[in-house]
């Protein structure tokens, strides 16, 4: 795989390697997979990978996937292709589609998000991580004010309509960070804008994207 090897392809990184939590940006138009690499995947990754219509979506998927394998390799000592994944169950149905952990080794917490050409990972070895990352395409995002609580979406009334656009995306990398931090996912609604028992901030991200790191306090 050329790219993640030596850094090629890393669009920023915040932080260094050793203290948490650590965030990593990859740019998938710089990296090439092998067979080898697609060969660390594990069943399930490759078959999500397999019912991607596009080359495109399939490609970003994949990339993704690898080089959270070659991060978490980093940090547990073990080959890409040893690790395995699960999740733990989610605090709000009980069912397993919670936060996705390292199964069968001690590691670190860590979270995934991928959007446009980015992959963004973050890595945190003292408490649970959760990172989002959208790319603004231009398409309006109105509609998804709807889902705001109240005095957010109120806050957007006086904005012209790209900087109403730029505070949507903030807000939703904001609440999906948190969501993903949680390990609950969106059908379970974004609940309050405090974020109560998390800390949120907002990333330096790629142009023309927004991002999002939670942690739990």
């Amino acid at each position: 795989m050329t790219g993640p090897g030596a850094d090629r392809g890393v669009l920023a990184r915040s932080g260094p390697a050793a203290s948490p939590p650590d965030v990593r940006w990859f740019d998938v138009r710089e990296v090439s997979l092998s067979r080898a690499d697609l060969s660390d995947l594990g069943p399930a990754e490759r078959e999500t990978a397999r019912a991607l219509a596009f080359a495109a979506d399939r490609h970003r998927y994949q990339a993704a996937h690898v080089l959270l394998r070659r991060v978490l390799a980093g940090y547990t000592g073990l080959a890409p292709g040893q690790l395995a994944f699960g999740r733990e169950r989610c605090p709000s149905c009980g069912r397993g589609s919670g936060r996705p952990v390292l199964r069968g080794c001690p590691g670190p917490r860590f979270s995934l998000s991928h959007s446009g050409d980015a992959v963004a990972i973050a890595v945190s070895a003292a408490t649970a991580v959760g990172i989002d990352a959208e790319l603004a395409t231009g398409v309006c995002v109105c509609p998804l004010a709807a889902v705001m609580p109240g005095q957010d979406a109120r806050r957007l009334g006086p904005l012209a309509e790209p900087d109403r656009h730029a505070a949507i995306l903030r807000w939703w990398v904001r609440a999906e960070a948190v969501l993903k931090c949680r390990g609950a996912g969106i059908a379970h609604g974004f609940g309050g804008s405090d974020h109560a028992g998390f800390s949120v901030r907002t990333l330096t991200a790629p142009a023309g994207y927004h991002a999002a790191l939670a942690l739990r306090r």
